[in-house]
């Protein structure tokens, strides 16, 4: 084997300084020194060059004095060794560089003969390296060492192997030309240590300094060879792009910290330097730097501003944001006629979007703080500061009224704990089916969540927005969309839409809408409402769960640092979203086309009995009702005998109005009738979570996680709820704490304590504010009169249904329908019951039940009305005694047989209690309406959840197709670059076209005629 240059002889030790020099650089010529510079002419005849002395490394100090008159350090990047966030100028200066490193060659290197990198034999055949280690003594080795300067390398002592430094070796790595030779490098090697996954190498380096690195700086050099230097003055530590992008996904993926990896690095290298027997170099800093640098350029290289004329200082707002490829939006992935479809069509083309806050993703204050701010302002999911600021100044004191729910976020805004915070929590924005943060849909919370901040955060994230219609889902959507437009208004002029000229509906979760009032659940939950689908609106809560684990490690960290890591956590949430796509949606096609067919079956069951005349009656009143929300809602049992339990509330709040001008109440801004509000509610919540968990009721597949959600919003509901008992409830801290058990229990099973349930040891008033009892018990009698209003409602529509059957129905698989559908309603007779029953507790509790005689105990053999119970039914003991009476009612042929024993049968006390309406008929017709009425609205919802699936479909190869477009316009749209980075540039925007082009091939082909289409929207839709 021949070498282009001469072997040192063979030899056990280290290789002389000399000889490496040989191998390294035999045509290189040292300039010779001459006062400060060198002035020398280049061998390959170019012109001369001037190489000045490197100067020392200065830190910039900010003008700005801190506590004792001393001066605070300020990172200003791209200007000194302190790099890291004040700006972005870095990024002008780094991203072209970046980008050329998808050229095939940055910069040419010479030819190399393969031997000399292959080869692991020495002189006399035997093998002188351990794996990929070199050894000191193989001249082939060293040079193979050139090219990859970031082995492991050990040395053989002459017993074992030792670790060694290529920089102990005496190798030196030529810039510029990939480590071979050039003609004429600068004078002076620098010491380098380079993070390069799963170790931490020093080497030293030479810089080029012949014709082919004229126009490169060392910060450029070090680019294009893969390095990304630590601060653009004198660098002295880089990572390569592997190992950072490796770090990238380690965090956002695995929630690993710069720490963490950093000292893995350090132990990896050399794990004898934790004891003091070797010494490894500490970059911890400078990884965490460099990182948050190398996130925001790979966010700036994917959203296309490297190939934008307008360059990183042209940047929009939200530019940088991954979209969601499924939701509508103009120009990209919708049909050129969109608004000119039918009417019944036009929910295809409407965007759902989730609203809530996060108290979790807090902020503490920190004594020495430094400026901090973020790389991007703006330019991603963060709101833009400066403006939200401003917009805040305005709002340092809100007040709020809530006519509706008793207990949420919106009645603690001005009570919660922010001692000690600058930010209390987050507020976001997100699209409520697929759960993709909306661009600039992101902003912190100083004082709760306050109307000013969600409204500033609602509108940035609405920014762009072109469409005509638009629902949003919101936990407390009933009383934020009250003077929506007043809010509006009131923001900058650039957040302003015709909100005149678009239909706007509110919307609450469907989870949270159980938290509600009864007559604001059946008016605002998604359930009822047209055009969402199956939209339960619980996205955001699934998108808080993915953000959480870094509300911790970014406590106390720097509101520019917590932003950065927020944004980089939040864009590969985004972008893992949208490539699930490609087996969510087909999932879900095939959930809903199933669940259509079954709910269509149900309706048809349902509307079989019903006449076409009153039929077409409920089918106007619905109409109506969605046209105009104060007509009677088709959705609710109207009943005129009992006292409402909203009334009783209206009341009892009138009661503490006139107390509070009287000077009688001392707890300004506390409602005593709210907090026992959110009693009962957290209550009727338990109820339905142990349903939930007993499995009687059908819910989706990944049943075990949205338990573990619904637990974790009671448990926030709870904690809430005894901030205010220590309030209204001064005793019960000590009854609480003598009850305590262990293991604590779970959610649904803790004791609340209201006034009803304390000891009657503890007084008249049981441990509570005087008069709380007594505004309980009105509360609990109308708990109870509605409930019993809801069982005698039930009956009536299990009564129907069992008629209708037992008439019309023959066959197997028909009557398992129909028993399906009444033991439905039994179940929900149980729930009423429950309630019931929890209420007249309360009753005895307070030792007001005597007073309230009527409110008897309800027995399971008190469920019957003329012979239905709420049992699941047994035909044969049960349709036979029931039939003639209900037959003749119903106007039924079928003549009725008499049992034994049943003229023996009492009539339940329930159909002669207080509230009990004399014309069963009437009665009877209400029910059947109301459960006429909510299968017709399932049956559309899963029908809309169908097209809505589809037209997702489609609209996500649409975007694919525009995207794929868009990069391949930026090919060429850079004609300021180098040939080399214009290569560069251009080879990343073609690979960037060319898979999403792949990718919408690949979904077209999978999907096949899933996809919808956009013909047919302009007639009429046919619900069959």
């Amino acid at each position: 084997m021949s070498f282009p240059f001469s072997l040192p002889p063979r030899r056990t030790g280290r290789p002389s300084h000399k000889a490496l020099q040989e191998i390294l650089h035999t045509n290189a010529r040292a300039p010779p020194a001459r006062g400060d510079f060198a002035v020398y002419l280049s061998t390959d005849g170019v012109g001369d060059v001037h190489e000045m002395r490197a100067s020392k490394k200065r830190r910039r100090v900010a003008d700005g004095e801190t506590r004792g008159g001393r001066s605070k350090a300020r990172w200003v990047p791209g200007h000194s060794s302190l790099d890291a966030s004040g700006g972005i100028e870095f990024a002008s200066e780094f991203l072209p560089d970046i980008e050329q490193d998808e050229n095939v060659s940055p910069l040419p290197t010479e030819d190399t003969d393969p031997a000399l990198l292959d080869d692991n034999e020495t002189d006399d055949g035997e093998s002188a390296n351990k794996d990929e280690s070199h050894v000191g003594g193989d001249g082939p080795k060293i040079y193979r060492s050139t090219t990859q300067p970031l082995h492991a390398v050990e040395e053989w002592n002459g017993s074992w192997w030792t670790k060694v430094s290529l920089a102990a070796l005496g190798l030196i790595y030529q810039m510029g030309h990939g480590g071979q030779p050039c003609c004429f490098p600068m004078r002076k090697d620098v010491r380098m240590v380079i993070m390069h996954a799963p170790r931490i190498h020093d080497i030293r380096i030479r810089y080029c300094n012949c014709s082919k690195s004229d126009d490169s700086s060392k910060v450029q050099q070090l680019l294009r060879n893969g390095w990304y230097p630590a601060t653009t003055i004198d660098p002295g530590t880089c990572a390569t792009f592997e190992t950072l992008e490796s770090f990238r996904l380690y965090s956002t993926v695995g929630s690993l910290n710069a720490r963490d990896f950093a000292s893995s690095l350090e132990q990896m290298s050399n794990v004898s330097s934790r004891c003091g027997l070797s010494k490894t170099v500490d970059r911890y800093k400078q990884l965490q730097r460099i990182a948050r640098q190398w996130a925001f350029l790979l966010r700036l290289l994917r959203a296309g501003r490297g190939h934008d004329p307008r360059g990183v200082e042209g940047t929009k707002l939200g530019e940088c944001a991954i979209r969601c490829w499924a939701c509508p939006q103009e120009g990209r992935n919708l049909p050129s006629d969109w608004q000119d479809v039918h009417a019944s069509f036009r929910f295809l083309f409407m965007l759902l979007l989730a609203v809530d806050a996060n108290f979790r993703l807090k902020n503490r204050i920190r004594a020495h703080e430094i400026e901090d701010p973020s790389l991007g302002p703006g330019y991603g999911y963060w709101v833009p500061p400066d403006e939200y600021k401003e917009h805040l100044k305005n709002y340092v004191s809100e007040e709020d009224t809530s006519t509706c729910i008793a207990f949420a976020a919106l009645l603690q805004k001005n009570t919660r704990l922010t001692m000690g915070l600058r930010v209390s929590g987050v507020g976001g924005c997100v699209c409520a089916r697929h759960e993709i943060m909306r661009p600039n849909g992101l902003g912190d919370l100083q004082k709760g969540e306050r109307y000013a901040n969600m409204a500033f955060i609602v509108f940035s994230a609405l920014l762009g927005f072109s469409l005509m219609w638009l629902t949003l889902s919101y936990d407390i959507g009933c009383q934020w969309k009250l003077n929506l437009k007043t809010r509006m208004e009131k923001l900058p002029e650039s957040l302003h839409l015709p909100l005149d000229k678009m239909k706007i509906q509110c919307g609450l979760p469907v989870w949270h809408a159980a938290s509600h009032n009864a007559d604001c659940q059946s008016t605002n939950s998604l359930s009822f409402k047209p055009g969402v689908g199956k939209t339960d609106g619980e996205g955001i809560e699934r998108v808080w769960a993915a953000l959480n684990p870094t509300g911790y490690a970014t406590k106390t960290a720097g509101l520019g640092m917590r932003a950065d890591v927020l944004e980089e956590r939040i864009d590969r949430h985004n972008f893992m979203k949208n490539l699930g796509f490609a087996t969510v949606l087909p999932a879900r096609l095939r959930v809903a086309e199933r669940e259509w067919k079954i709910q269509s079956v149900a309706f048809a069951d349902v509307s079989s009995s019903v006449t076409s005349k009153l039929m077409g009656k409920w089918i106007k009143m619905i109409d109506d009702w969605l046209v105009d929300g104060s007509k009677p809602n088709p959705y609710v049992l109207i009943t005129s005998v009992c006292v409402t339990e909203n009334a009783v509330r209206l009341e009892l709040r009138k009661d503490e109005e006139r107390l509070l001008a009287e000077g009688c109440l001392p707890l300004k801004g506390q409602s005593a009738t709210a907090f026992l509000i959110a009693g009962i509610q957290i209550e009727d919540a338990q109820r339905r979570l142990c349903l939930e968990i007993s499995g009687t009721v059908v819910i989706a597949g990944d049943r075990a996680n949205r338990i573990e959600e619904w637990r974790r919003s009671l448990l926030v509901k709870i904690d809430r709820f005894r901030d205010l008992q220590r309030i209204y409830i001064p005793g019960a801290g000590a009854v609480i704490e003598q009850a305590e058990v262990s293991p604590a229990p779970l959610p649904e099973k803790i004791k609340l304590w209201m006034p009803s349930e304390m000891p009657g040891s503890l007084g008249k008033d049981r441990g509570c504010v005087e008069g709380l009892v007594g505004m309980e018990v009105r509360l609990r009698v109308a708990q109870c009169e509605n409930s019993l209003a809801q069982v005698r409602a039930r009956l009536h529509a299990k009564r129907h249904m069992i008629s209708f059957r037992n008439a019309n129905v023959t066959g197997q698989v028909q009557s398992t329908k129909g028993r399906t559908i009444i033991d439905e309603i039994g179940e929900k007779v149980n729930q009423s019951a429950a309630r019931y029953r929890r209420g007249r507790e309360a009753l005895v509790g307070c030792g007001k039940e005597v007073d309230f005689d009527y409110l008897r105990p309800l027995l399971p053999e008190d469920l019957h009305m003329n012979g239905i119970s709420v049992a699941p039914e047994n035909t044969a003991a049960e349709s036979d005694e029931a039939a003639a009476k209900k037959l003749m009612a119903l106007g039924a042929g079928r003549a009725p047989r008499q049992d034994k024993g049943a003229s023996r049968r009492v009539m339940s006390w329930i159909w002669t209690a207080k509230g009990a309406l004399e014309k069963e008929e009437e009665e009877l017709h209400e029910s059947i309406r109301v459960e006429w009425a909510r299968a017709r609205a399932r049956r559309d919802r899963w029908a809309e959840e169908v097209l809505l699936l589809r037209e997702e479909m489609r609209r996500v190869c649409a975007y694919l197709d525009w995207q794929s477009s868009w990069w391949k316009v930026r090919v060429d749209l850079r004609e300021d670059f180098s040939a080399e980075v214009a290569a560069g540039a251009a080879a990343f925007a073609a690979k960037q076209s060319a898979w999403h082009l792949k990718l919408r091939g690949s979904l077209l082909k999978k999907w096949g005629s899933s996809i919808g289409s956009t013909s047919g929207l302009h007639q009429e839709r046919v619900i069959s």
